[in-house]
């Protein structure tokens, strides 16, 4: 596949890059739906529903990087949900198996792939 193949418009470039950012938010609200006490005052299946409706928006950010490169499943993770750059990763000492234009062109296709995915 050629690059072409994987562009979207820049509105929905940005739409998924602010979803894969909020990954973070998945999770860590998540956890506090889970050890929340208060979670005893909201009916039980609003706080299943709130889980399964943030546990499926994580997953198919997770599993689009996987199915992208299991190789640079993590590096590829961290970049679109954090947004530090190949460069930034790599001067920490990440490990990523691809070069910087290999990379981007993985991650152009993770946002094409999650665009599609979201529909």
């Amino acid at each position: 596949m050629t690059n072409k193949e994987f562009l979207i418009s820049k509105f929905a470039y940005r739409e998924l890059s602010y979803f894969c950012l909020r990954y973070n938010e998945y999770k860590t609200e998540i956890n506090t739906i889970l050890n929340s006490n208060s979670s005893r005052n909201d009916p039980t299946a609003d706080t299943a529903i709130k889980i399964e409706r943030l546990s499926r928006k994580r997953e198919m950010i997770e599993q689009t990087a996987l199915e992208v490169d299991s190789e640079i499943y993590q590096p590829l993770l961290h970049n679109v949900t954090t947004g530090v750059t190949y460069e930034q990763m790599k001067a920490c000492g990440i490990e990523i198996l691809c070069g910087r234009r290999q990379f981007y062109e993985k991650r152009r296709k993770f946002y094409w792939l999650l665009n599609f995915k979201k529909g």
